[in-house]
């Protein structure tokens, strides 16, 4: 189909953040427009990256045209394997390692002859050509695969919040149940870095999701000046975000619970949700590190009056004893 750009809706970025979810149910008789599909990679090809090297890369299939559905539906999760066969569309996003080692220099260049690398910052042709370009081109490709996923990463974010703007749900997906798995069944070279999966598609649930997800505080997460001195943001600030639609209720919203084993009755898959044990959802809600509402707070109150919580399974105990103590983390605060 055709499309102007009437046909765009307004959105702010601001209205858009706060709109993003993470989707995971979508209504299987829908497809995303092609124009939507395009305007999603779009903001992706137009996000930040070192050099304009333009490492980001995207693979776009659908279930009804792909021949290798059955390979690529092998590697994915099993918590997955439901949302790929329902979405709409399903994206590889890649990195190229190539990239960085062959377009760096012409990377460079385009920016000289569009304005952005200048005397001022202390650019020249000769240090850049015998210092820089060489020194990137070195890298290892340990190095270079990190830098380059983390483009990847603000890439697949304008991407999600670009779906967000356009109605079209998003959820990013594990591969990782046949490691390598998709990396064959595309016949992708070494230089090739899957990063994630991607679904897009119509949410078939409400497309709040239930509200939005509780997150760290805001001062747990930023620091000023210094690690560890809180950055507390001003509550004039909170509300005028709130007033814009980035700051939005919290989950889980009025009949959450309903409209999922609505869900669940429709396609005949198990209703209910999973439940923590009694002293962790306790532990989780006294927790000051998170930023809970009174919405979740209120959900933990009646799992904790309903009963029926599972134990505490000792083996996990010993495992999170083991992992927090290789990574230094104390375990008081989680095991106690």
């Amino acid at each position: 189909m055709s499309v102007s750009a009437s046909d765009i809706k307004d959105v702010s970025v601001l209205q858009a953040i706060g709109d993003r979810r993470t989707i995971r149910y979508y209504d299987p008789k829908r497809k995303v427009e092609d124009w939507k599909i395009q305007t999603i990679l779009q903001a992706a090809r137009m996000s930040s990256c070192q050099g304009n090297i333009n490492a980001t890369e995207a693979i776009v299939i659908q279930k009804e045209t792909c021949d290798l559905w059955d390979e690529i539906e092998e590697c994915v999760s099993g918590f997955n394997v439901q949302m790929i066969n329902q979405a709409s569309h399903l994206v590889f996003w890649l990195t190229n390692l190539h990239a960085w080692y062959g377009r760096a220099n012409d990377g460079l260049s385009s920016l000289a002859l569009s304005g952005a690398l200048t005397k001022y910052h202390g650019w020249n042709y000769e240090f850049t050509m015998t210092q820089t370009v060489p020194r990137l081109m070195s890298f290892p490709v340990e190095r270079t695969d990190t830098l380059l996923r983390f483009e990847s990463g603000q890439a697949v974010g304008q991407a999600t919040v670009a779906a967000a703007s356009l109605g079209v749900g998003s959820c990013l997906l594990a591969f990782g149940r046949k490691p390598g798995g998709v990396e064959k069944a595309l016949g992708l070279g070494p230089n090739l870095k899957m990063t994630w999966g991607m679904v897009l598609g119509y949410p078939l649930e409400d497309s709040k999701a239930g509200g939005q997800r509780p997150r760290i505080k805001f001062e747990k997460l930023f620091s000023k000046d210094a690690y560890g001195t809180p950055y507390h943001m001003d509550d004039d600030v909170k509300a005028a975000l709130e007033a814009k639609g980035m700051i939005q209720e919290q989950a889980p919203t009025a009949d959450r619970y309903e409209e999922i084993d609505s869900l669940a009755a429709q396609f005949s898959r198990d209703a209910g949700v999973v439940s923590w044990p009694d002293k962790e959802v306790r532990r989780l809600m006294a927790d000051e590190d998170w930023d809970f509402g009174p919405n979740i707070r209120a959900r933990a109150e009646k799992v904790l009056a309903e009963g029926g919580l599972p134990d505490y399974p000792e083996e996990m105990r010993e495992t999170f004893e083991k992992l927090m103590a290789e990574h230094g983390i104390d375990t008081a605060k989680y095991l106690s």
